[in-house]
């Protein structure tokens, strides 16, 4: 055979040029469906740093040395509506909250620990991208938090403030169904997309009594630590309940009523819990598919008072700030391709990224580390008080398993041994890991979590160690990334030039074919083509010859 003699007649006939297509669009009979949508980006964190000089109150004796120094951070706003898109710049503005204990230059009698409280606020400018009429959920920190001592009635602290923000854009789409009067093969996807469906904010009023125990007499209150943990949630058609503990630790002093009192005796801490119930009216009813709650203790105090008989107390009083976004899950089937038997249907497709709610995870673990303060240089009598902050964490997805790694900064004031009236402070960072297994995750989740410490104590071994127990607690929403295509822009082309279909012709199956792509390439559908061929399904192989009749 020659090259020539193996070419057919057929073959040889001179191309045709093909026809430029006119493409007509379709501004009747096309249907649609709306679906909201919510698009969620968490935006770069960014710091913002502060310095302050702090003096000390007349009332207060001179500093020597500063023991600890911690704080919380307030926002005015937390949340953020932009109607239209203005400039990319976000005004921030809040307070600070610090809490000093430091040692006086000459001890006299009473407590050798002096406190400070020092409320500093704070304004400055975000400059970050925000898509127009986006909602912004603000979210602020105190990263670090350094000092210096300037003089015995001065000293400076630079903070350094962590602002985390997440961007949501709801949006309506419309989603292609169809066209009327046209028999169109339309190849479907199921996809779930979620949105906030309602955003609201509540406050509860709180008023707990505490006792302090052995019958002390307490006289005033060095430091306070509030903590609101979420137990439990449930949203219903109208309402959502929450259930919560507010868990409260008090560093405080005693009056001396008996003698022989070292003045470090004076100096006690008190841990106790709040539960509380909150039920959040909701006057749009829906089915929900997930909640989130937030909370703002800002107007929480803890206060020493006395009761009706005149015993001593603390009271726990203020409203506590609950905020929480409601959300709703659809399924749809969105169309992915289609043709029409007839005629050439063209179309274009656009990518849209949304995300899942996938489901809300509550995990904790217990943390346990034996501490030996030899840096001090000072043995161990007695822990006066123990707290600690979460310095950082990152949550990732393995293995059908949330994993929550970060640090815990502990923080103790403790009565040295063997010298009079001698208080000395360990800080210490302590890594803590929680596993949190939910086996639908498939590994592309993204974790928006929270991390509390619900519970911590300290205990004292021998004069050179010290035991600190801690129960870490990560709550969170996981969401999973949601790309699809939508169908837009549907015509008709005329004039496309296709040369003639055949009524019938054997096809040689490839690697990867499908039914869909067959019929569409033919013209035809894939209930002919299994009908035809006598196929229980549609799996395809290689190889495989399918007759394809018209």
């Amino acid at each position: 055979m020659t090259y020539e003699n193996d070419i057919p007649d057929f073959a040889l006939l001179p191309a045709r040029e093909a026809e430029e297509r006119t493409i007509v669009p379709i501004t009747k009979g096309a249907v649609y469906s709306p679906v909201q949508v919510t698009n969620i980006h968490e935006k770069p964190k960014t710091t913002i740093t502060l310095e302050e000089d702090i003096l000390v109150p007349d009332t207060k004796p001179d500093l020597r040395e500063i023991l600890l120094i911690d704080g919380k951070s307030y926002l005015s706003g937390r949340e953020i509506s932009m109607a239209a898109k203005s400039d990319d710049y976000l005004s921030l503005s809040g307070e600070i909250q610090l809490q000093t204990l430091y040692l006086p230059e000459r001890q006299e009698e009473g407590c050798p620990v002096i406190p400070i409280q020092t409320r500093i606020p704070f304004k400055d400018q975000w400059h970050t991208a925000i898509a127009a009429g986006a909602t912004v959920i603000l979210e602020l920190c105190i990263e670090k938090i350094e000092h210096m001592v300037i003089n015995e009635r001065k000293f400076r602290v630079k903070l350094t403030l962590a602002i985390t923000a997440r961007e949501y854009t709801d949006e309506t789409l419309e989603l292609f169904e169809g066209l009327a009067g046209e028999e169109l093969q339309l190849l479907k996807e199921p996809v779930e997309l979620s949105s906030v469906a309602l955003r609201k904010k509540d406050s509860l009023a709180i008023k707990e009594d505490f006792y302090p125990k052995d019958e002390l007499h307490p006289e005033s209150i060095l430091k306070q630590d509030l903590t609101v943990v979420e137990n439990y949630k449930q949203s219903t058609a109208d309402k959502v309940v929450i259930n919560g503990f507010i868990y409260v630790s008090l560093l405080f002093t005693v009056r001396q009523d008996e003698d022989g009192w070292h003045p470090s005796d004076c100096i006690r801490q008190l841990q106790e819990r709040v539960e509380f119930t909150q039920f959040i009216p909701i006057q749009q009813n829906g089915q929900w598919s997930g909640c989130a709650a937030a909370f703002n203790d800002h107007d929480l105090k803890v206060k020493l008072t006395q009761d009706e008989e005149g015993k001593d107390i603390f009271r726990l009083e203020g409203d506590l700030l609950t905020y929480v976004e409601l959300y709703k899950n659809t399924e749809k089937e969105i169309i992915v391709d289609g043709y029409h038997k007839q005629k050439d249907f063209v179309c274009s497709f656009t990518e849209e990224n949304c995300r899942t709610l996938v489901g809300s995870v509550a995990s904790e673990t217990s943390l346990r580390e034996i501490l030996a303060p030899e840096s001090s240089g000072h043995e161990i009598e007695r822990i006066l008080y123990a707290c600690a902050d979460v310095l950082e964490a990152e949550s990732r997805v393995e293995q059908g398993k949330i994993i929550t790694e970060g640090q815990l900064l502990a923080k103790l004031l403790i009565l040295a041994a063997g010298e009079e009236n001698t208080v000395f402070a360990v800080c210490d960072a302590l890594p803590f890991r929680v596993v949190t297994a939910m086996p639908q995750l498939c590994g592309q989740e993204i974790v928006c979590h929270k991390i509390c410490i619900k519970e911590l104590w300290a205990e004292k071994i021998n004069a050179k160690q010290l035991e600190f127990n801690a129960t870490v607690l990560v709550c969170g929403e996981v969401m999973r990334p949601t790309p699809f295509r939508m169908l837009r822009d549907p015509a008709f082309a005329e004039g496309s030039g296709c040369a003639d279909s055949v009524p019938m012709v054997i096809y040689v199956c490839k690697n990867g074919d499908t039914l869909w792509h067959i019929a569409k390439r033919f013209k035809t559908s894939a209930d002919v083509i299994l009908q035809t061929n006598q196929l229980e399904d549609e799996t395809l192989c290689g190889g495989q010859k399918l007759l394809i009749v018209k």
